[in-house]
């Protein structure tokens, strides 16, 4: 039995010892809490073994790469970090209070034998490590005592050590480099077995999008319930657009005057600072990186993925997809698995734009530990990953300025600001019509002015929740349903009849919408 199989044997009987002393425990809070603790031990090094990775993808039945865990190492290194008492140990206690077991101990050294075992799966034990297994354990034996439940103490780690394995860790970021190139080499030799051993470092393939052509792309008109927003990936841009189509599209777009002017401008940055490499002369650093500010439903979203399609025509960008995503496909519950959840979703956007809708809520509180990881793993990506990732920020203005000054990371690398105004009444008009177009309606000149009025009342009154873009189609979807109950009672209708928006039907529209 190799040794991965062998610690995933004790990991699986650990597992059925805790749910028998605990039966609310579940695979996934103990995988997370086991996760964490392990990033945390191996952190306590500042190196990195390959086979770190293939001991969480062997116990998790996912596929780790070496980038994702060296990148959560790096977070779980904080010192102000901690590793928390889970849920599952605090019943074990109140337990043991009920009937003066020993449930309690039993689980400490159970779990001490199991995070020692992961320490030393590239062969060695090293005292930083010993001190950090310590430190969980202990932190254990203290909860318990804290709430009367004497037990013994912390298994002593220290007669453990060994000497350091150094040639189980990547020692540089050759080695580093060179896992990189490897991976490369293995994707491109799809023919090739992939699992091959090999002794040089490698990193293991991890195919995150299941079928990129059924990804379904949220537009700002449209509503989308959170859940399903979390993370949503628009394909690859196709080759038949150009830059002269997608500009147009992006001028067709209603109002944005400025946000316009100011992409058009952007590309013509770029375009002229290409011109000036080509020739040798001195080029600016350019950050690609940009922060969308203003109300929900004002097309930020839409912007956001055509400048992913320009990137790409402009060569900024390999790939060029958006992939957009949110604090809920970014955090975790523990400390480690906010890092690698933020990991699968940047290499999913890796070669295109990364866009954090409501990006502010990754640093509202003070004390938010696992949102400043997030975002020390969006920093990185960043840094390492300046040729392949461009992230785009967006969210209410003030709430995105706060943001950004928060941290020096972030006002390091944001310094492009696109501000997106309220759509007016005459533009959600527009809107509206759109929508009727696309979808074979016409208003009639009642309805038209009877809807103008609405909107016009709608800017005119509106607050940081105003809707925008989205009020125009909830009101559009409330006239075509009044439209069809109409219509329905009718003994005969013709083809225009299927087509006009009444007056009736818009006030039956708005009468329904707070």
């Amino acid at each position: 039995m190799d040794k991965f199989a062998e610690l995933k044997t004790e990991y699986c009987h650990f597992l059925d010892f805790l749910k028998e002393k605990d039966p609310e425990a579940t695979d996934e809070s103990f995988s997370t809490y086991f996760i964490a603790s392990v990033l945390k031990i191996w952190g306590s090094n500042l190196l990195y073994s390959m086979d770190y990775a293939s001991l969480l993808s062997s116990l998790s039945g996912e596929n780790y790469t070496i980038e994702q865990v060296v990148t959560a190492m790096g977070c779980c290194g904080d010192p102000e970090r901690k590793i928390l008492v889970p849920d599952f140990f605090k019943r074990i206690v109140d337990l043991d209070k009920l009937s003066a077991s020993r449930h309690s101990s039993q689980f400490i050294e159970k779990l001490n034998d199991l995070l020692v075992g992961s320490a030393m799966i590239n062969g060695d034990f090293t005292t930083e490590e010993a001190t950090c297994v310590s430190a969980i354990t202990e932190s254990l034996v203290d909860y318990a005592a804290n709430n009367g439940v004497t037990i013994s103490p912390a298994p002593d780690n220290m007669a453990k050590i060994t000497e350091k394995n150094e040639n189980s860790y990547l020692q540089n970021e050759a080695l580093l480099e060179a896992a990189r190139k490897k991976k490369s080499q293995k994707e491109s030799e799809s023919h090739m077995d992939s699992s091959t051993n090999s002794t040089a470092p490698m990193t293991i393939n991890i195919n995150l999008v299941a079928n990129e052509e059924s990804a379904v792309a949220k537009d700002d008109t449209q509503s989308v319930a959170p859940e399903e927003a979390s993370v949503v990936a628009t394909p690859v841009t196709n080759e038949s657009e150009t830059m002269e189509s997608l500009l147009a599209e992006l001028d067709g777009l209603v109002g944005l005057k400025n946000v316009k002017q100011d992409i058009h401008s952007l590309m013509n940055f770029i375009k002229v600072t290409k011109i000036r490499e080509q020739r040798g002369m001195k080029v600016p650093t350019i950050s690609y990186h940009l922060v969308f500010t203003g109300n929900p439903g004002t097309g930020k979203t839409t912007v956001a993925r055509l400048v992913a399609k320009l990137y790409y025509h402009m060569g900024i960008l390999p790939r060029g997809q958006l992939v957009e995503t949110d604090r809920s496909a970014l955090v975790a519950g523990y400390l480690g698995q906010t890092a690698i959840k933020t990991q699968k979703v940047i290499q999913q956007a890796m070669g295109g734009v990364l866009f954090i809708d409501e990006a502010y809520s990754l640093a509202g509180d003070t004390d938010d530990s696992y949102g400043r990881e997030a975002i020390d793993t969006i920093l990185k990506a960043m840094e390492d990953h300046r040729d392949e990732l461009v992230v785009i920020v967006a969210g209410y203005t003030e709430l995105m300025h706060k943001f950004i000054k928060s941290n020096p990371g972030l006002s390091s690398r944001f310094s492009k600001y696109f501000e997106y105004p309220d759509y007016s009444g005459e533009e959600l008009l527009a809107i509206f019509n759109r929508l009727c177009e696309k979808s074979g309606y016409k208003l009639d000149s009642n309805a038209a002015e009877r809807l103008m009025t609405k909107f016009n009342e709608l800017y005119e009154n509106r607050d940081e929740h105003f809707g925008n873009a989205r009020t125009a189609r909830n009101i559009f979807e409330k006239a075509i349903n009044a439209q069809a109950d109409r219509i329905a009672k009718q003994s005969s209708f013709s083809d225009s009849d299927l087509e006009i928006i009444t007056s009736d039907d818009i006030i039956i529209a708005i009468g329904g919408l707070a």
